[in-house]
């Protein structure tokens, strides 16, 4: 039994890893849509028919995705506990009692733990804040600056 158990455990272990290898490149892709779509915005601010109110656009979209990015970073971290549970049981296995293939149960205690009070601090994490609190801040910038005249936007006809 010890035997299966510790098969078990092994697959259901190397599982979780790969699962948080793909929140990792999922994470690359949030980053990629943020960056993509809101200089797209930012940039047709500048055009001809562009206005000011576009850069807050622009601004509040990477808010959005920064947001689904700490959000995402939370279920990521919500697997590690079993991980751990899993890591300290292979390391010394005698007299623990665990139970295989345990995903949904470990995850869904684990991220009711993380889900609001650590939001806000993931947020700020300088993996997921990047490149998002820059875009942020540069689109509220600009809007500023054209409304209050230091940049003057192309009219159109």
């Amino acid at each position: 039994m010890a035997i299966a158990l510790d098969v078990l455990l092994k697959e259901e272990y190397f599982h979780l890893q790969k699962v948080i290898e793909d929140f990792d490149s999922k994470t690359i892709t949030i980053k990629a849509w943020s960056v993509t779509g809101s200089l797209v915005v930012i940039g047709a601010g500048f055009t001809d028919k562009g206005t000011k109110e576009l850069f807050l656009v622009a601004a509040f979209a990477s808010l959005l995705f920064w947001v689904i990015e700490g959000t995402w970073k939370l279920f990521q971290l919500s697997y590690y506990a079993r991980i751990k549970v899993i890591e300290t049981y292979f390391a010394n296995p005698k007299g623990q009692t665990i139970h295989p293939l345990q995903i949904y149960d470990a995850f869904g205690k684990s991220y009711k733990n993380h889900q609001k009070k650590r939001l806000f601090p993931v947020m700020f994490w300088r993996n997921i804040l990047l490149p998002h609190l820059f875009i942020v801040i540069g689109g509220i910038a600009l809007y500023l600056l054209t409304r209050n005249g230091v940049i003057v936007l192309p009219q159109g006809e």
